[in-house]
């Protein structure tokens, strides 16, 4: 992660240009709050984990494998069809399912000179079915007050150490209306999950 990390940072301004990088820095948790992840169905088992699982292709070039709030007992026979396309267990991120009852805003936000463009919806439910269903625009005063009315203190400072360290990329986040991810005890109600020039 180290090497991916120095490459990241030496450009000038610092981008992150492919999927491999992004997945890299995500899991490493350099994005702030994240979903629980996990690298393979033994690590899930050995958590202690019960919920929900969401499974997705690490191969940029099929990115759009995704599948979405599976049993965990079912989570064997997910990787054997990826394995069918193509897609080893290595190639798979596993995350929680998240709660999408309670998603409040998401999408993809980004900054050129100064001002804020958001891509978002409010669809109750998994990012990519969402914001198919459903893609609004806002842009400078009306983007940042969306985001400051909906994200909590905490997360809004992650919002801003992310375009501190990357002020050209677009970061994708959803934020729910109750606490979430690896720091939810901490009073994050936002998740990121890319950030990304690519």
């Amino acid at each position: 992660m180290e090497g991916i990390l120095d490459k990241v940072l030496s450009r000038k301004p610092p981008k992150i240009l492919s999927k491999a990088e992004n997945y890299a820095l995500y899991e490493a948790g350099l994005f702030g709050n994240k979903a629980l992840t996990w690298n393979s169905y033994e690590e899930i088992l050995k958590s202690g984990w019960h919920g929900g699982i969401c499974m997705r292709s690490k191969k940029g070039v099929a990115r759009k494998e995704v599948r979405y709030n599976i049993p965990l007992e079912d989570v064997p026979k997910h990787i054997e069809q990826f394995n069918k396309i193509g897609i080893s267990e290595e190639m798979i991120s596993f995350n929680q399912s998240m709660p999408d009852e309670h998603l409040i805003l998401q999408g993809e936000v980004m900054k050129y000179e100064m001002e804020f463009y958001l891509a978002y919806t409010t669809i109750k439910e998994p990012m990519n079915k969402a914001l198919a269903a459903e893609t609004r625009y806002a842009e400078g005063f009306l983007a940042k007050k969306l985001i400051t009315e909906n994200v909590t203190q905490e997360s809004l400072y992650e919002f801003q150490k992310l375009f501190g360290l990357f002020p050209t990329s677009v970061v994708e986040f959803s934020a729910y209306a109750i606490p979430v991810g690896t720091l939810a005890h901490l009073n994050r109600n936002t998740v990121f999950w890319e950030v990304r020039n690519y």
